[in-house]
């Protein structure tokens, strides 16, 4: 590689005409090391000591067989982390970013005391983090900061000057305020899970579960429980994968209450051009009592690992799960009696009703609600299992429902005329009635499962209008003996 003449190198001048070439970026032992490499290809003086300004020659000189010894060196024997830090950014390595970061972060305690800190690269220093927070600094609500933490945990690093920390001072004053100090609400969002180790996961006993993160919607904290049940009617333990929303609000909030009006639980495929398999859930209440709600029996896991369904990741081995919700807070407020009005009329159209039908059992739709003796009353159709046909058949249950907070003691004795409603002149409704049933907040809705969706979808039974893809149901129904708690 290089031209050598050993005769021309003997003596006690040999160097001196040769001009000398100065390399003032590159440490003296790291470039021996280059040297060794290019030449013997020995690496024995690579160390913890020289590896990180060894990367930087090797980056400089474009060897790229010296950079990954460079990186095998262990991030513990390190001499510095926070300059190895700085190197894998400058040259864009993110995985050793990263390894460095969970280093840094495992070893905090002792790093933070140690002199490599107090050398730490100027761009990653606190002081820098006005500069690169740029325009979103004035996002941060600064003011909702308790004072104590603000003045301990944040005016130390000089991230603020200090007229914007007079001013987050003067906030309780009713000044002026540069920062946003309302509290940020949503009322609608998505959760997203993975389930990893799916294959693991199967085999493990019932009620092993599994959470995703949690996540903020109408200032309540939301999750996803996963969980391996046992499939109804199973007779050969086949388990399945139950799907839950919870609202996981601190057991000291012991008063809260909210209504999900609406929840899409999604499978969601991993295979273009498959369909997610869906689950609704409309209008629930939940509280401090009743936190939850969800399907047992989603989906088998002979299903959900079935290829051909587009739900497993079989490279990854993974499921991923989502809930769309909206949720609306609500006042606790006790519910005042109307004697003045006992009889009421509900209706409702099932829209989209193909596409209702090939949703998950326990999958619902709700009416608008009527008041009859000062209880919000609803329509509950919901997809269940068609006692009379196979095991998976579905069919589609119509309850009366109260939709009373279940926190509210109340009962009252209920008669009804359930109908689906024809829609052919010369075909009778389809009906069903009871009479003089008790209902209360333990048990708030009476029914029953009317058709399976190939009877209810039949042209012959002049139920579903196939032009508007819908089914129109109604009840009447009568209120008496209506009691509540004071």
């Amino acid at each position: 590689m290089f031209r050598f003449d050993a005769k021309k190198e003997q003596g006690e001048n040999a160097f001196a005409h040769y001009p000398v070439v100065e390399v003032p970026d590159v440490e003296a032992s790291a470039f021996k090391v280059m040297l060794s490499f290019i030449y013997t290809d020995d690496l024995s003086e690579l160390n913890g000591d020289n590896a990180m300004a060894v990367l930087y020659a090797a980056k400089k000189y474009n060897i790229p067989d010296l950079v990954l010894p460079s990186l095998q060196i262990p991030i513990s024997e390190l001499r510095n982390v926070f300059f190895a830090f700085a190197q894998a950014r400058l040259f864009d390595l993110e995985d050793y970013v990263n390894n460095c970061l969970a280093y840094i972060d495992k070893n905090a305690d002792i790093l933070l005391k140690s002199e490599a800190f107090l050398q730490i690269d100027e761009k990653l220093l606190s002081e820098n983090r006005r500069q690169m927070l740029g325009s979103a600094l004035f996002k941060i609500r600064f003011p909702l900061f308790s004072n104590e933490d603000f003045l301990e945990k944040i005016v130390p690093f000089g991230i603020l000057t200090t007229n914007e920390v007079i001013g987050v001072e003067q906030f309780h004053t009713n000044q002026n305020l540069q920062f946003p100090s309302h509290q940020r609400i949503k009322a609608f969002g998505t959760l997203l899970m993975d389930i990893k180790e799916v294959s693991e996961f199967a085999r493990e006993v019932v009620l092993s579960s599994q959470i995703s993160e949690k996540v903020y919607i109408n200032g309540l904290p939301w999750i996803i429980l996963a969980q391996i049940r046992m499939k109804w009617g199973s007779t050969d333990n086949q388990k399945c994968l139950g799907i839950y929303l919870l609202c996981i609000a601190p057991k000291e909030d012991s008063i809260w209450r909210c209504r999900v009006h609406s929840a899409t639980f999604r499978i969601v495929s991993q295979k273009k051009g498959a369909h997610n398999s869906i689950g609704t859930l409309c209008d629930n209440m939940f509280n401090n009592r009743k936190n939850w709600s969800g399907f047992p029996n989603f989906i088998s896991f002979a299903e959900l690992m079935d290829p051909s369904n587009g739900f497993y990741n079989r490279e990854k081995d993974k499921v991923t799960l989502a809930i769309d919700i909206t949720v609306k807070k609500e006042n606790i407020n006790k519910f005042v009696l109307d004697e003045s009005k006992s009889k009421g009329k509900l209706f409702m159209e099932i829209e989209k009703m193909s596409e209702f039908a090939r949703e998950v059992f326990l999958s619902e739709r709700k009416s608008e609600t009527v008041h009859i003796k000062g209880l919000p009353w609803k329509i509950l159709a919901q997809i269940n299992q068609w006692t009379e046909g196979t095991d998976n058949e579905k069919c589609l249950g119509i309850f009366l429902f109260c939709a009373a907070p279940n926190e509210e003691n109340w009962s009252c004795e209920c008669s009804a005329i359930i109908r689906i409603v024809s829609q052919k002149n010369d075909v009778a409704d389809y009906r069903v009635g009871f009479n003089d049933k008790l209902l209360n907040n333990e048990r708030n809705g009476w029914g029953t499962s009317f058709l399976s969706f190939a009877q209810l979808m039949d042209p012959s039974k002049g139920i579903y209008n196939k032009n508007e893809d819908k089914v129109t149901v109604a009840i009447d129904f009568i209120i008496k003996e209506a009691k509540t708690d004071k």
